[in-house]
């Protein structure tokens, strides 16, 4: 079991009709009906996706609660508007828009429809399945979806809407991202006449209290609340407390720290029962009467590893077109000056190796990488070519990257002086150099291409994320979005 499970769906955000958005705002007000759900959210955002699947649900069950959705995007200064995941979120929150506009009851109906058309041109089934004309939408959205955008980010800056939130007559809903703690919430806000009884003979069962539950973050980190969402599926109703890594509050408490941020559980006897498959597992460390999640997906911070001053390690797959382009890229930030002065840039290699009675070149070592054999054989020549040619490697990879998949890698060495000869003499000590390098990179629980390393312990994941980072702001922009090529 996966302790962080993720919405897969393609599909998008609902808006209001844009009539009521410029008339309504997100909040309680006199006379307005009790029970009212209001969710904004990003059109590919798991989180987002599990709230619509709960709020929808419960809206079902009880007739008498409303439900609004509301898509996120981000306003740009020349007035434009983007979305965090790209022209296809972007595309997706206009035609629900407009949909919204000319088809306000048939919104749900479409999102539930658009989860289970998860293809690109989906939408255009969920809008038939919903009684909308798909050319027509289409149409719409390409007239006045500006329009309905602008009118839907005046109601979420209204609602203070700046990520995933769900409100429950206008105020943040805090309790557990589960079924039925929602439905007796909608449920206990209706009049009593409206409310929904119980069962009959149904009595609850007591609710075991959650245990102690801490989220430690280093600088640049944000909490990641789908997985405090999926900390609440074992454990209702529990809620972190949120520590700096650098506060003293920490250092108290949780003073021999490797990583962060860090998502810890006190060691209760239930709480070690109910992650009893995850234990196993491996997925959790455990020290000091605690159990410690480390969330590798985006920054982090190597706590306990030696600092490496003015150091940029680059982890990668040569074959990795995002590793490719990382790269290419902070090589051409380097060559125009762009970056720290006299930083050393470090590459290394994301794969497997393991003892074999079967040889690789006379070494004994079995390899396996993402894009197989020609990889992981390229990686080692790279970092032979790195420790006995270190002023032609740079030239060597840049030329090597004009076209990664060609296997006459000998054109590229002899382009800039190197002796292929001898490359292929050392495949040898290649192996071994190759057999290191991924037992450095695994012990730091590195897997996504391309992956950085600042100053020996910052991690970021992909090159708009170091593009974020002081000193690197010149970057040349990420040809493709996302972190890249995952083992």
């Amino acid at each position: 079991m996966k302790l962080h499970p993720r919405v897969a769906v393609i599909a998008a955000a609902a808006l209001f009709c844009l009539g009521a958005a410029r008339t309504e705002a997100a909040g309680a007000a006199p006379g307005r009906p009790a029970g009212r759900l209001e969710l904004f959210f990003e059109a590919l955002d798991g989180q987002g996706w599990q709230l619509f699947f709960l709020a929808d649900t419960v809206k079902r069950r009880l007739p008498a609660a409303d439900l609004k959705v509301y898509p996120l995007v981000a306003k740009n200064a020349d007035g434009s508007f983007s979305a965090r995941r790209g022209e296809a979120e972007l595309a997706e929150s206009i035609r629900l828009a407009m949909l919204s506009q000319y088809y306000p009851g048939k919104i749900l109906s479409y999102l539930s429809a658009r989860s289970m058309s998860p293809a690109a041109d989906g939408w255009r089934d969920a809008a038939v399945f919903a009684g909308i004309n798909p050319d027509e939408l289409e149409r719409r959205a390409a007239a006045d979806g500006q329009a309905a955008l602008a009118a839907a980010g005046a109601v979420a800056a209204r609602a203070g809407a700046t990520a995933t939130l769900l409100l429950l007559d206008g105020k943040p809903y805090e309790g557990s991202q589960r079924l039925l703690p929602l439905y007796e919430a909608v449920n206990a806000a209706l009049p009593p006449e409206r409310r929904a009884p119980p069962p009959a003979g149904y009595k609850p069962r007591p609710k075991v209290p959650p245990p102690g539950f801490w989220v430690v973050l280093s600088s640049g980190a944000k909490k990641n609340e789908a997985l405090v969402g999926a900390f609440d599926r074992y454990f209702e109703g529990i809620k972190p407390s949120v520590l700096d890594y650098d506060s003293a509050e920490r250092a108290g408490k949780f003073p021999r720290l490797d990583y962060a941020p860090a998502y810890i559980i006190a060691a209760t006897p239930d709480a070690r029962a109910r992650l009893e498959k995850e234990l196993q597992a491996g997925i959790f460390k455990e020290a000091d009467g605690y159990l410690v999640y480390e969330d590798r997906q985006g920054r982090g911070f190597y706590a306990s590893r030696a600092v490496k001053e003015n150091t940029l390690e680059l982890f990668v797959m040569s074959e990795c077109p995002f590793g490719v382009s990382a790269e290419n890229a902070v090589l051409a930030a380097e060559k125009d000056g762009l970056l720290p002065p006299g930083l050393k840039l470090e590459i290394h290699f994301i794969g497997d190796a393991k003892k074999s009675t079967s040889s690789v070149a006379g070494s004994g070592w079995e390899f396996s990488s993402l894009h197989g054999e020609p990889e992981w054989r390229e990686n080692a020549r790279q970092l032979f070519i790195s420790g006995r040619f270190p002023d032609k490697f740079k030239a060597y990879l840049l030329e090597r990257n004009k076209d990664i998949k060609s296997p006459d890698w000998e054109k590229a060495a002899k382009a800039v002086g190197i002796d292929a000869a001898a490359v292929t003499a050392g495949s040898g000590e290649a192996a071994d150099m190759l057999a290191e390098d991924f037992a450095k990179t695994s012990a730091l629980g590195i897997t996504s291409s391309p992956t950085f390393v600042l100053g020996g312990r910052e991690v970021m994941m992909g090159l708009g994320e170091l593009a974020k980072t002081p000193g690197y702001e010149k970057l040349p922009a990420p040809g493709q979005t996302g972190a890249g090529c995952n083992k």
